[in-house]
């Protein structure tokens, strides 16, 4: 559970947990914070047959009924089938609260994490609210077996009650209805009937809602929100300015790999900030990266920094991962960045503060 708001998971022993929707309703979960035998605290369920938060949150977001026990799930993929997972992580978003006075957290979840023996994937919860939702409203072109379930799904978590396993077999009927055989995610089945396009955004929360622990899972989310593409003539004009403003010459590494006639650009207009979360389609927002320097920037292996109002290289801890020639190719570790290839005009610098946000968002360090 990590610490949140100032609070150790064992300061919350005895405390109730409540469930704060994306619809703003919210829920009592029947859960309570007690040291297990071992001392370490676990959230417990109070009801019963006990219902755990796994099985909650996999029965509101319409996925098949988890496991408890990882070492008896499937070691294959897809992770989403029935007792082929389990639900591992509740990431807390930033609106979660701890009430010391009447002892109790209303959770605002902005994540769960799935895992099997095979693999694991994180999922937003608000990402993949609003794909049900979508579906909600296209309940009535299914078939009445299917377009009945989809309902009571939908009809059960308007009431704001508790989630038993009432929620749970609605599931699984829809999974048995749409999936005999695989018993998978019936969410994807059910956009395909209805017609609706797999979408191209993010399916991550961004990573200003995701927790300091969660490093690696926000920097996956901050990829995710740069490459997102479908932003019309403002993305052609911030590609075009950035590129202009720095010459087609890559800031890391100095080549100049655009504005040939007739020849493609290979060097691309970076988003500091996603533009999903901040809409900031301005140049100093934007770094000029070719290929190699994009994807290192978007992995969050190397990152322009000020250090006495000059820009550097730095490699973050993450680069301890490659070999040293691969090391080499990237640069060098705290090598200055050459003033011509930044912009001439330096208004249209990399942002100090867009750049400290990044950090922030990432909850990144630099090696030594």
């Amino acid at each position: 559970m990590g610490n949140h708001h100032g609070y150790a998971a064992i300061d919350l022993e005895g405390w109730r947990f409540f469930l704060r929707w994306p619809d703003g309703l919210i829920r009592e979960t029947g859960l309570e914070l007690e040291a297990a035998g071992s001392g370490k605290p676990r959230l417990r369920s109070n009801w019963s047959p006990q219902f755990q938060i796994g099985r909650i949150m996999a029965a509101m977001l319409m996925l098949p009924d988890p496991r408890r026990e990882y070492a008896q799930t499937y070691d294959a993929l897809p992770i989403a089938r029935v007792k082929g997972y389990v639900l591992a992580r509740v990431g807390f978003g930033p609106g979660t609260e701890f009430a010391g006075v009447t002892d109790q957290v209303t959770i605002d979840p902005s994540y769960i994490t799935l895992v099997n023996l095979a693999d694991e994937v994180s999922i937003g919860v608000t990402q993949r609210w609003q794909r049900l939702q979508a579906v909600y409203a296209a309940a009535n072109t299914l078939p009445d077996s299917v377009s009945s379930l989809v309902r009571q799904h939908r009809d059960f978590l308007a009431t704001g009650e508790p989630v038993t396993a009432s929620l749970t077999n609605v599931v699984s009927q829809l999974v048995r209805l749409l999936d005999p055989n695989g018993q998978g995610d019936p969410l994807p089945w059910l956009e395909r009937a209805v017609g609706i396009a797999e979408s191209a955004e993010p399916t991550l929360p961004s990573p200003d809602q995701i927790g300091e622990e969660d490093r690696d899972l926000a920097i996956r989310a901050a990829t995710q929100y740069r490459l997102t593409r479908a932003r019309g003539a403002s993305a052609a004009r911030f590609s075009r300015a950035t590129r202009d403003a720095y010459g087609h010459r890559c800031l890391f590494c100095g080549g100049k790999f655009g504005g040939i006639p007739q020849i493609r650009s290979g060097v691309d207009a970076a988003h500091i900030l996603a533009w999903n979360t901040y809409d900031l389609d301005v140049v100093p927002n934007g770094l000029c990266l070719c290929k190699l320097h994009h994807w290192a920037f978007d992995a969050a292996l190397v990152l322009p920094v000020y250090r006495d109002g000059e820009l550097y290289l730095a490699f973050t801890e993450l680069a301890t991962e490659l070999d040293d020639h691969s090391c080499g190719l990237l640069g060098i570790d705290g090598a200055p960045l050459d003033r011509a290839y930044l912009p001439e005009t330096k208004a249209l610098w990399p942002s100090k503060r867009y750049l400290d946000h990044l950090y922030a968002d990432l909850a990144i360090s630099f090696t030594p």
